[in-house]
C-alpha cells in the first residue's frame, strides 16, 4: 500500500535535527487515515520542534483538514518546508506551520472547494451546504496564518484557483522565507487535468512524463519476447499486466496500449476518489471491458463513496461509512 507521507523520528536538542513529516503525493487516498497520522504523531514524544516537508498537489479535503488541525495544535514548534508545490488542501496543511519556508521557484495553489455529488435536488442541496462549510474551514485556515481580511480571500478563493510563487505567497503572507531555487524537477507530479485551470509552464512540470517507448518500436508488430512484457509492465509501474499478456502473442504495440489503458484507469480511480478500485477494473479491462466504462463505473463509485464525510475509524483502514450528507452537515454545524 502506498504512502503519501512519512514521519522519520530523530532525537530532538543537543544540535540534532528534529523530526521530520513528509508529505508528499495525493493526501488521504491510499488508506491512511488522519487517526494513522494522529498515532504516528503521538509515538514520536515530546517534542520540542517538527519539520513538515510538503511535495503535492492536495487530496482528500478531510484528511488535510484534521492533519492540518493536529499539526496547529501541537506544543512543537512546526516549521513547513514547501520542496515543490503545496497546493488545494496540501496548501492548508502549510498553514500550520509556524515559520513556512519556499525555495524562490516553488509553487503554493489555493481554490474553492470542489466536490463530486449525485442524487436527488434534496442531495444535491445538502451537498451545496457542506461545501459551504468546509469554505468557511478554508478561510479560517488562511486567514489564521495570513491575516488577510474574508475580501481579499474571496478574491483568491476562486473556482479556477491562485497559484502563486514563493514571492507572491510571502507578500499575502501564506509563506514567510523564500529561500534559494531548487531543481525544478521536485514538482510533486498530478494531472494537471485535476485543476480547472493550471499556468502552461507549472502544467509542464506537474504532468509525468511520458512512457518510455518499446525497445522494439521500430517493429511493433513483432511478438514480444517474456523479458521484455515483464520489463515493460514493471517500469510502467502495473507489473500485473504481464501474466495476461504472456498467455497469448503481444505484440510491443499490444503491450504500450494495455499499459496505456491501466494509466488512463489508474488516473480516473484517482480522479474520482476511488484508487481501491484501480486493480480490480484494470484486470476488467483486460478481459473486455472498455476503458470508458470502467472511467464511468469509477465515477459512479465515487457518488457512493461521496455519500459520507464522516471516517468512522473502528472499520478496517479506517474506511468511510456511509451516514449520508444529512449527518454530515449535521456534524460540520455543531
Amino acid at each position: 500500500m502506498a504512502n503519501w507521507y512519512s514521519i522519520k523520528a530523530a532525537a530532538d536538542g543537543d544540535g540534532q535535527q528534529p523530526p521530520t513529516i513528509c508529505i508528499y503525493d495525493e493526501i488521504g487516498y491510499w488508506g491512511v487515515t488522519a487517526k494513522d497520522f494522529a498515532d504516528d504523531l503521538k509515538a514520536l514524544g515530546p517534542v520540542t520542534a517538527l519539520t513538515v516537508r510538503i511535495n503535492s498537489g492536495g487530496g482528500e479535503f478531510f484528511a488535510g483538514l484534521a492533519i492540518g488541525n493536529l499539526l496547529r495544535t501541537h506544543p512543537a514548534k512546526v516549521t513547513v518546508k514547501i520542496d515543490g508545490l503545496a497546493g488545494s488542501i496540501a496548501s492548508v496543511i502549510a498553514m500550520a506551520g509556524d515559520t513556512v519556508e519556499m525555495p524562490s521557484n516553488a509553487m503554493m495553489m489555493v481554490h474553492n472547494v470542489s466536490w463530486w455529488a449525485s442524487g436527488t435536488a434534496e442531495d444535491l442541496r445538502e451537498t451545496a451546504e457542506v461545501m459551504d462549510q468546509m469554505r468557511k474551514s478554508l478561510v479560517a485556515a488562511y486567514r489564521s496564518k495570513t491575516g488577510l481580511d474574508d475580501a481579499k480571500l474571496d478574491e483568491l478563493l476562486t473556482d479556477s484557483g491562485t497559484w502563486m510563487t514563493a514571492a507572491e505567497a510571502k507578500e499575502l503572507g501564506f509563506c514567510d522565507v523564500v529561500t534559494d531555487a531548487v531543481d525544478a524537477t521536485n514538482f510533486a507530479r498530478v494531472d494537471p487535468a485535476r485543476f480547472a485551470k493550471v499556468p502552461t509552464a507549472i502544467a509542464a512540470k506537474l504532468a509525468p512524463p511520458p512512457p518510455a517507448p518499446p525497445p522494439d518500436a521500430a517493429d511493433p508488430a513483432k511478438p514480444a519476447e517474456a523479458r521484455q512484457i515483464a520489463d515493460l509492465c514493471a517500469k510502467a509501474g502495473f507489473p500485473e499486466l504481464t501474466a495476461g499478456l504472456l498467455t497469448g502473442t503481444a505484440t510491443a504495440a499490444d503491450v504500450t496500449r494495455r499499459i496505456e489503458d491501466a494509466r488512463k484507469v489508474q488516473d480516473a480511480c484517482t480522479r474520482f476518489r476511488r484508487p481501491d478500485m484501480a486493480r480490480n477494473l484494470i484486470a476488467a479491462v483486460a478481459t473486455g471491458l472498455t476503458v470508458d466504462a470502467a472511467c464511468a463505473i469509477a465515477n459512479e463509485a465515487a457518488a457512493d463513496r461521496d455519500e459520507s464525510v464522516v471516517t468512522d475509524t473502528s472499520r478496517p483502514n479506517g474506511q468511510p461509512q456511509a451516514n449520508g450528507w444529512g449527518s454530515a452537515v449535521a456534524k460540520l454545524k455543531k
